[in-house]
């Protein structure tokens, strides 16, 4: 619950009044309904918008404040969120809305998440069931999030490689990815490294440049790497003083990760077993005001946590009910749009895209007299549009009253981060 960067600089969260808020039948009336850090208003908007919300600075470290017509369900408590290249806040309470960026350049988003397990039962190297080899010692240290988060291994044999290391559950065949935060990298000499090793993995993904952080390095930053596990034993290994000789060194291991996925979602604390962080669901709840008679017109901006390749799931990123939604597939990282109305429904997709972990897309949906609209930008590459003439007629009004937003009414199926969403008259 505090933040630091590198420097150790803190400041205490205040998270009164933070949690999702539902407004659900009623329009806001004043542009106070912006939630704190992330602008979102009424009053005041161009001609033709009916509601927006796009994220800024946040007011509290990694915390943003939504506003009434905007509910998130988030039920896991004690989370934690990226704010930068080498700090993270930890501790966040269920329901609240986490403002995520991965460098100080970086854009800030609403961060929405997949639910994800981290199967190390104690993420950070202190105690048991960490066990030490070739006299490593343990000590507690400063973490990423100015706590006493982080766990200190150091190296003080000349002759051997010590290490720290955890067992963990494995499943043969399974690709999955650990991530680490890892800081205060010490070292004697020139190629010397602080080293994580999953024994459990492919031999492909044991020594490549992901695994590793070159001495010396004061800062903290995130590693991760994926791999295929196999039947070897189910280990995690920390080297504080890696490189061709044994060296003499120490370094910082904080918030370890251990996920059944192909890249890595946020830091999931783990203090004595295997924990599992439940799906984020963010949904408009003024369907009623959105669905502009019974037309429909969406703008979103947002940045997959995932490249293309990465993902596992079908990942909706406007979804009003089954026949109804607008998805990212898996299969191919084609856009879909599909539309029910009162005359029947019609498709359009685009083709299969290509993208990096982070880089935005715009997605621009119409559904109204004129037929359907879907309009796709991403981040310095693609710009596709894709019509179908075919007037489908009115869209219902979900009966919840909900149209969701990077998900489904279970949850966001991949991480994302939300940079922007519009939703406008259609006449």
């Amino acid at each position: 619950m505090i933040l630091a960067t590198s420097a150790a600089l803190t400041c205490t969260l205040d998270l009164q009044g933070t949690g999702g808020q539902s407004g659900a039948g009623a329009a806001p009336t004043s542009s106070g309904d912006g939630g704190a850090g992330g602008e979102g208003s009424v009053d005041g908007l161009p001609n033709g918008m009916l509601y927006r919300w796009a994220a800024s600075a946040p007011e509290q470290p990694g915390i943003y404040e939504l506003p009434l017509w905007l509910t998130l369900e988030s039920p896991s408590p004690d989370k934690t969120v990226q704010i930068g290249e080498s700090a993270i806040v930890s501790g966040i309470p269920a329901n609240v809305a986490r403002a995520r960026r991965i460098g100080e350049d970086s854009p800030w988003g609403l961060t929405l998440e997949s639910a994800r397990e981290n199967r190390i039962p104690l993420s950070t190297p202190s105690q048991r069931p960490w066990r030490l080899f070739d006299g490593a010692t343990l000590a507690e240290a400063r973490g990423p999030d100015g706590e006493r988060s982080a766990g200190r291994v150091s190296d003080e044999d000349a002759e051997h490689a010590s290490a720290a290391y955890v067992p963990v559950d494995h499943s043969d065949g399974a690709t999955s990815t650990i991530s680490s935060w890892v800081g205060d990298v010490d070292g004697g000499e020139e190629g010397d490294y602080a080293w994580i090793r999953a024994f459990s993995f492919d031999d492909a993904t044991q020594g490549g440049a992901p695994t590793r952080v070159p001495a010396p390095a004061r800062a903290w930053r995130r590693v991760d790497f994926t791999g295929v596990e196999t039947a070897r034993a189910g280990q995690i290994w920390v080297y504080p003083a890696a490189g061709e000789a044994a060296r003499l060194g120490a370094a910082s291991f904080a918030f370890m990760n251990l996920e059944s996925a192909r890249y890595p979602s946020s830091a999931i604390a783990t203090s004595d077993s295997a924990r599992r962080r439940e799906a984020d669901a963010l949904y408009a709840n003024n369907a009623e005001w959105l669905i502009w008679k019974g037309w429909l017109k969406v703008s979103l901006e947002f940045a997959p946590n995932y490249a293309s390749g990465e993902q596992l799931a079908d990942h909706d990123l406007l979804y009003i009910d089954s026949g109804t939604r607008v998805f990212l597939r898996a299969s191919d990282g084609a856009i879909v749009m599909t539309v029910t109305g009162s005359r029947g429904s019609a498709t359009v997709e685009t083709e299969g895209l290509s993208w990096e972990r982070e880089q935005a897309f715009q997605v621009e949906i119409t559904s109204s007299s004129a037929g359907l609209s879907l309009h796709v930008t991403t981040e310095g590459a693609e710009d596709v549009s894709v019509d179908d003439p075919e007037d489908v007629g009115a869209i219902a009004i979900p009966e919840s009253g909900h149209i969701h937003i990077l998900g489904d009414p279970d949850g966001s199926q991949e991480c994302a981060d939300l940079r922007r969403v519009e939703f406008y008259e259609v006449y």
